[in-house]
């Protein structure tokens, strides 16, 4: 079981690398300069910061899991509080993907609803992988 969850926790982390890696194409895509050019210049600021910030908590995330998947494996309070924490944010993520994006914005919309399904099920997965992370803490060290 071990060894399943330490692929999947590299292949998580890989993952997440990408993620933050990608949002320079995909800002070019959904033209994030061209609209923040109509913000006040305080809004551009925070919207800029804040894309950069998410990129480096999704490199923060990652490079834990690719480089040393074990931290979320042995049993350490640190570990157990990290793998529920992460599996609490990315539960919490799916549930703004579902509650809080208006439906218009993606229903009906070819690659926007494959994108909203893609990102639904990786949300869950990462989700229920650091789960599993913390349960396996739990069960190991209990």
């Amino acid at each position: 079981m071990m060894e399943i969850l330490t692929f999947l926790l590299r292949l998580a982390g890989a993952g997440l690398v990408l993620l933050a890696v990608s949002h320079i194409p995909i800002g070019r895509h959904l033209k994030w300069t061209e609209d923040a050019r109509g913000m006040s210049p305080v809004n551009r600021s925070i919207f800029h910061v804040h894309t950069i910030f998410i990129c480096v908590v999704l490199v923060m995330m990652g490079l834990p899991c690719l480089l040393e998947p074990r931290i979320f494996l042995e049993p350490s309070r640190a570990g157990s509080w990290l793998a529920w924490s992460i599996s609490a944010f990315w539960g919490l993520r799916l549930y703004f993907q579902w509650f809080v994006y208006r439906a218009d914005l993606w229903r009906g919309k070819r690659l926007e609803t494959a994108m909203h399904w893609w990102f639904t099920f990786v949300w869950i997965g990462l989700a229920a992988l650091f789960a599993l992370c913390g349960m396996w803490q739990a069960w190991i060290s209990g």
